[in-house]
């Protein structure tokens, strides 16, 4: 699963690699000499090996159980903890996990290989995974004071990577000392938390997606990661880049399955043309940039185009791809609908709306359970009903406390909101929304 591979003719030597699991060029200690070093592939044969490699183990796949791939996912071995694939991305919980099985896993066999052509944002069924108008300006965190001795240090290198991204795109990191003593999962002061973890090189730190629920939100760096070789190229000013990269919706610009090759899913959107040299592109896996993971043009002008340009870029036009049309006017003020002692069988739906919404206007839709409230799972879509494959928000949360908070598209009309059982469940349910009048 921790691959990076040089194909000899006789011999294929395995060791650890990316930022999410063990950067080979800089924590391996087994010298290349060891391998039987007969005459290389030339690129295109390395290149063939590895597509006749990803299309085995893809094929391989069909056959394969999900309580096969659940038991050869790592998952975090602490309260709380969350699956990982593709290195670094973490996955929630089981239901979460068997859906990216069922859905990246089982049905990708077919799809397409080799880096993907585009500097690209996370999307969830369809829709941009990314802060809205009011979250950008506003993402706070704290820094565990647990961390110990690298306090300081971490402390220093969040600022230098928030202050990056900042530099380019209209979105704002805000550091928040006040609440270091309990920076925790469950610290509702700040959007997301900064904290040490010890997962044996698993991975070298993770972060999260927008879409995510605040017990999600974490930023979480293992040991390994203060333990950088002070001659490489790889920093941990670079990593935490590249995972504040992730924490604004940006994709890595491939992922890594079992096979060792490069592929992506379809849950994804060019932003730009592709960038082998971004710092959301692994060196290793067909790019061409350094582990110092800079931001490079088209990671900056990528930025600006998805969150506006911070003041004082100037944003190439001509790199952005489908860029958004002003929202129109507001007709009228917000307004918020209550729905209190809900029920809902297990796999029984219930429906609500649609509501009246204004393009460029916020929608927040709040689920609170009530005693022993089950497991009502929240569905929200502009201008149709949701369904259980099309939506525009679902959390997916074990229990009854889901949120989605979402920016009206320039062709939004109107707000569908379903609550569907995953079992039985009693729930309360707010909609505040701008209404046309």
């Amino acid at each position: 699963m921790k691959s990076c591979r040089f194909y000899l003719n006789r011999a294929l030597m395995v060791v650890g690699i990316v930022l999410g699991l063990v950067a080979c060029s800089q924590l391996h200690t087994t010298p290349l000499s060891t391998v039987d070093s007969g005459p290389k592939n030339s690129p295109d044969q390395g290149k063939q090996i590895l597509s006749d490699n990803a299309k085995q183990k893809r094929a391989e796949w069909k056959t394969k159980t999900f309580d096969e791939f659940k038991a050869q996912t790592y998952k975090e071995p602490f309260e709380g903890g969350k699956y990982i694939v593709n290195g670094d991305t973490p996955i929630l919980n089981e239901k979460l996990l068997q859906e990216f099985f069922e859905t990246r896993i089982k049905e990708s066999s077919n799809s397409r290989e080799g880096v993907r052509t585009k500097l690209t944002v996370h999307q969830v069924n369809g829709q941009d995974a990314v802060w809205n108008s009011v979250e950008k300006q506003q993402l706070t965190y704290c820094v565990s004071k647990t961390f110990g001795a690298n306090y300081e240090k971490i402390k220093a290198d969040m600022e230098a990577a928030g202050n990056a991204w900042e530099a380019v795109a209209a979105v704002n990191f805000i550091y928040v000392g006040g609440e270091d003593d309990s920076c925790t999962a469950s610290n509702q002061n700040v959007v997301f938390d900064v904290r040490p973890v010890n997962v044996n090189g698993q991975y070298l730190a993770r972060a999260f997606f927008p879409n995510e629920q605040r017990s999600s939100r974490n930023v979480l760096v293992d040991n390994s990661s203060f333990q950088l070789d002070p001659n490489g190229k790889l920093s941990l000013q670079g990593i935490l880049r590249h995972e504040l990269g992730h924490t604004i919706g940006f994709r890595h610009e491939h992922t890594r399955p079992d096979s060792g090759t490069c592929f992506e899913d379809s849950n994804w959107r060019p932003l730009t043309s592709y960038d082998a040299f971004s710092v959301m592109h692994y060196p290793q896996c067909n790019g061409k940039g350094d582990w110092t993971l800079n931001l490079t043009n088209i990671d900056k002008n990528g930025a600006a185009c998805l969150y506006g340009p911070a003041q004082g870029f100037t944003i190439d036009t001509s790199i952005c791809q489908g860029p958004d049309e002003p929202p129109g006017p507001i007709a009228c003020g917000p307004k918020t609908e209550t729905f209190v002692g809900q029920s809902v069988a297990k796999n029984a739906e219930q429906t609500y709306g649609p509501f009246m919404v204004v393009p460029g206007t916020l929608v927040e839709v709040v689920m609170h359970g009530e005693a022993s409230p089950g497991d009502p799972d929240l569905y929200v879509r502009f201008n149709q009903d949701p369904t259980t494959t099309a939506y525009d928000c679902r959390p997916y949360l074990s229990g009854a406390e889901e949120k989605c908070v979402l920016d009206v598209p320039t062709n939004g009309t109107a707000v569908h909101v379903k609550v569907r059982g995953y079992s039985a469940a009693h729930f309360n349910l707010t909609v505040t929304h701008t209404p046309t009048h």
